[in-house]
């Protein structure tokens, strides 16, 4: 993990950012967010690799493990500061090491395509 403005495709980037992030599935404040590296299959069958990124949500990551316990972490102190980076950065580690791109809804893609068309956004 590195805490980076430059994105690596082969790494898991935490972006930093002024504002906390939008959680893409519920639209509710986030935590933080991280680039996190992929691969996709095209039409092809080629794997294409990139990023995407992925927010770190108190109400939908509470489930999961790393997830929770960072989420945890960050209810108790509230920011990092330079005497519990230490801590944030092993808790971030651990969250970014298992968090995935969520794979691609073609169906709402195409609904949203069909929308745009149309004019409705």
């Amino acid at each position: 993990m590195t805490i980076s403005s430059t994105p690596d495709p082969s790494r898991v980037e935490v972006i930093l950012t002024a504002e906390p992030p939008e959680c893409g599935r519920c639209g509710q404040e986030g935590i933080l967010s991280a680039r996190v590296p992929h691969r996709l299959v095209n039409a092809r069958n080629e794997t294409v690799p990139g990023t995407g990124i992925v927010v770190l949500c108190p109400r939908c990551d509470i489930g999961q493990p790393e997830a929770g316990a960072l989420i945890a972490w960050f209810t108790v102190h509230g920011e990092a500061t330079s005497e519990n980076v230490g801590q944030a950065a092993e808790l971030i580690d651990a969250w970014a090491s298992v968090a995935r791109v969520p794979p691609l809804n073609e169906a709402a893609l195409e609904a949203e395509i069909q929308a745009w068309r149309e004019g409705d956004l």
